[in-house]
């Protein structure tokens, strides 16, 4: 329930890990050959229509239904028929936000006139193969005796992979090449994005089950590792971004989407500025948004400490370079990239045990104490993150106790309203983390 209330109203799913996986990205759906036949082609009742679950099936049955009933997906399309959405596209100039391209590449399945299929509606949101891929050659054979892979090979998206699934999931969550979000559209009244891709996997309602056939088809990514793959992806994603046309010289300002809200956007009152938010950066000075690179450094301590170091370094250059020019940026952004390239694969195959969780939840409470729990968007991000780490250590049969809970409950007041955000008692509720983390611990 925390999670939930958390979340903006643009959400978008994910699933599960698949070992060994190619690191190689395929085609994205919206830009592969394969033709979008339209969410009505799965919503049989003898398919994913099924009034409820089906026992004696590899898959559930009814996620259609739960698609139209509970996903936010569903009324992706619907926000742009809104006066909120009217009233955005009149402050942009585009027309109508139902017609205008800029705002359906994220929410609807937006594919090309000729890649849509007979029964293909816009208007049916964010549907099945906007994240499974085209079905024009999938559709048939999966419902037979097809394996995984053989779906795969016929254009089914390989969500299996978190690598994959949260590189299909930042181009809305952050904007991309293909799905641009920028400063404009923020200014215009579009609500700010965040991505964190454990906590986007479970405030979505299941539409698969995890069980014994499951895991033999598709074996489970625990919480953790799905939590240290996002925060790497969401990085990449960033640093892909500044090294890109979007991020560019305008003249006066670069594009201010890569920026840091809360460096602007803050109330005029005590305490306006916290000691170490920014990096090497003063009061003033306006720093680059590097929540998602700040908790990659964390997931690098832990799991590729080789890298740690020089991350650390690079990061404080690219903040350095922010004050320089875009070349300079770039520059520190490429050196970053080629960073994660070299973590990905040992992320990849890293078991995280209790004890590493552990230690990670204490790593992410002691930076928000020292440094990062001064700016809301990191503040966020440490929640998250932190709630991920607990559920990875119920996975594994290390129960936290009511003290735990207690301090997680009184962290999450902290960040649940932005206009709120009070980073003392942000600290104060890290603290009390900390101390009731001693506790399992020493257990």
């Amino acid at each position: 329930m925390r999670l939930s209330k958390l979340l903006p109203a643009f959400t978008l799913l994910a699933t599960v890990l698949m070992p060994g996986a190619a690191a190689a990205t395929p085609e994205m759906p919206w830009n592969s050959k394969y033709q979008h036949v339209g969410v009505a082609t799965c919503a049989g009742s003898n398919c994913h229509g099924g009034q409820q679950a089906f026992d004696d099936a590899y898959v559930l049955q009814n996620e259609y239904l739960t698609w139209q009933r509970e996903d936010a997906h569903s009324n992706a399309y619907k926000l742009l028929l809104t006066p909120e959405a009217e009233r955005m596209a009149k402050n942009l100039g585009i027309g109508k936000a139902e017609e205008a391209r800029e705002c359906l590449t994220c929410h609807s399945d937006y594919v090309p006139a000729e890649r849509r299929g007979r029964r293909y509606s816009l208007r049916e949101g964010v549907g099945c193969e906007a994240c499974h891929g085209g079905a024009e050659e999938w559709l048939g054979p999966h419902v037979t005796d097809n394996t995984h892979a053989e779906n795969i090979a016929d254009g089914l998206f390989p969500l299996a992979d978190p690598v994959n699934r949260g590189r299909l999931c930042i181009n809305c969550h952050m904007g991309s090449t293909d799905k641009p979000i920028d400063h404009r559209m923020m200014g215009a009244g579009h609500p700010p994005l965040d991505f964190e891709l454990d906590t986007f996997t479970n405030i979505q309602p299941p539409h698969f089950q995890v069980d014994a056939d499951y895991r033999e088809r598709k074996p489970y990514a625990p919480a953790a590792k799905t939590w240290a793959i996002g925060q790497l992806i969401a990085a990449e994603q960033f640093l892909s971004g500044l090294d890109s046309e979007r991020f560019r010289d305008r003249g006066m300002f670069p594009e201010l989407v890569f920026y840091d809200c809360n460096a602007c956007h803050h109330p005029m009152r005590e305490p306006r500025w916290n000691a170490g938010a920014g990096g090497p950066l003063g009061p003033g000075e306006v720093r680059l948004a590097d929540a998602y690179l700040l908790m990659s450094g964390h997931v690098l301590d832990a799991l590729a400490p080789s890298l740690a170091e020089d991350w650390r370094g690079t990061l404080n250059a690219l903040h350095r370079a922010s004050q320089d020019s875009v070349g300079a940026v770039r520059q520190q952004a490429r050196a970053l990239s080629a960073l994660i390239d070299r973590a990905l694969p040992t992320i990849r195959d890293a078991e995280i045990g209790s004890n590493q969780a552990l230690a990670l939840m204490e790593a992410l409470a002691r930076s928000g104490i020292e440094r990062d729990a001064g700016d809301y968007t990191a503040a966020k991000q440490i929640f998250y993150g932190l709630e991920a780490l607990l559920a990875h250590l119920r996975q594994t049969g290390r129960k936290p106790g009511k003290d735990v809970g207690s301090a997680m409950d009184r962290i999450f007041k902290t960040v649940d309203a932005e206009s709120r955000y009070d980073p003392v008692a942000m600290r104060a509720g890290l603290r009390q983390l900390r101390q009731a983390l001693s506790g399992m611990q020493a257990g």
